[in-house]
């Protein structure tokens, strides 16, 4: 996992910095872009706030950084949507089990793995928790895209952006087929070689999940003279898209639903 140290250098550089100058957040919100071994790098980022060697030296197999590294520190805690959505419910009871003394003497931390599934109720729980920070207990929040995070929540925390990957996808296909996507509501139909990079459910789930990626990473470049407001919806639909790809559906019949509601959105 060497090679994610490297991959992530600015990030790791940026979280010893503020460690060493004393401005550690109460909060932070990790944008993952699409990262695929972000689990390694939350990791590595509570071991640095937690353990004086590991930020120090780089490495360290202390039995404190063993514990981060099995999720078995008592004073982490770690919150993931039950369901479709993370409730306040689960919230409330972390927040109730970190009122108790450090095991460590340490820092106490929470960590919501996906900040994207706090629903109305769980998010203004979660605000207040942000307004009214208590005393070494820091929240770290990650999700995918900070634009799928209530901007209230998003505007309480430090924001930090893992560096983004394509992965094993040829990212000359990937830009071919968000312009083709894109272009698509402009008149320019271009379905057969739409087709030919998404042949299948599998191909499509692996490459919409990157094309989402790109654009997030458009927005605020005015790209394809498309406002940022409607990369998001096109963004929001892609998602929307892959959760019907999980099930046994018709797969021509969901293409063609994607296709429709991007061509909503860009001749909106």
């Amino acid at each position: 996992m060497s090679n994610v140290l490297i991959e992530q250098k600015e990030f790791f550089d940026f979280i010893v910095s503020e460690i060493k100058n004393n401005r550690v957040s109460h909060s932070y919100l990790i944008e993952t872009s699409g990262y695929n071994n972000c689990d390694f790098v939350i990791k590595e980022f509570l071991k640095m706030l937690l353990c004086k060697e590991k930020r120090n030296n780089g490495e360290c197999n202390c039995k404190l950084c063993k514990l981060i590294e099995e999720e078995k520190y008592p004073d982490i805690k770690y919150i993931e949507p039950d369901g479709s959505f993370i409730k306040k419910e689960q919230l409330i009871n972390v927040k109730e089990d970190l009122k108790n003394k450090s095991v460590y003497d340490n820092k106490r931390i929470y960590v919501i793995k996906d900040a994207t599934k706090l629903n109305n109720s769980s998010a203004n729980t979660m605000l207040k928790f942000l307004e009214e920070p208590e005393p070494d207990i820091i929240a770290v929040l990650v999700a995918d895209s900070r634009y799928r995070v209530i901007d209230t929540i998003v505007s309480r925390c430090q924001i930090v952006s893992l560096s983004r990957e394509f992965d094993n996808c040829n990212s000359d296909d990937i830009i071919l087929l968000t312009d083709l996507l894109c272009l698509e509501g402009k008149g320019f139909l271009k379905y057969e070689e739409i087709l030919h990079l998404l042949p299948d459910r599998t191909e499509a789930s692996i490459y919409l999940k990157k094309v989402q990626q790109f654009l997030f990473s458009q927005i605020g470049n005015n790209y394809l003279n498309l406002s940022d407001s409607k990369l998001i919806d096109i963004v929001s639909i892609i998602e929307k898209i892959l959760e019907k790809l999980e099930y046994n559906v018709n797969y021509k019949l969901v293409l063609d639903n994607l296709l429709a509601s991007i061509m909503e959105v860009v001749i909106g």
